[in-house]
């Protein structure tokens, strides 16, 4: 299965995910996405450099000295939450999901980090 593919399966398992998107934050880059949410690319850019933001805060300094390296970051809102999933094996990899509030989160997060591993070991 393609990358498209594999986060149009995250998209029809789980309808409360507005928008999934595959980044290369190294290029700071939205390769891909999927969901009924539309954007454009203004908007990919911002999510991705938000995503970045998440990662290279140097407050992150502090729960890097206590958890170890971040690989998720969550950012909710009043209208939803935004996800941001770091793959461990290839940190410049990463998936942005802008999701409805209602989203059973534990589920939704393993299914994407299955996603990411998967996309990022190539398969």
């Amino acid at each position: 299965m393609g990358v498209a593919e594999s986060l149009g399966a995250v998209v029809k398992a789980f309808p409360q995910a507005r928008l999934v998107a595959f980044a290369d934050l190294s290029s700071r880059m939205i390769l891909t996405s999927a969901g009924p949410m539309v954007t454009t690319q203004e908007h990919l850019d911002r999510l991705c450099n938000q995503a970045r933001t998440c990662f290279d805060d140097p407050l992150f300094a502090l729960s890097v000295e206590a958890f170890g390296e971040p690989h998720a970051a969550v950012v909710m809102g009043p209208s939803g939450l935004r996800l941001f999933l770091r793959s461990e094996a290839e940190p410049a990899d990463a998936l942005c999901c802008i999701c409805d509030p209602g989203i059973d989160l534990p589920a939704f997060v393993a299914k994407i980090r299955e996603t990411l591993e998967g996309i990022t070991d190539g398969g």
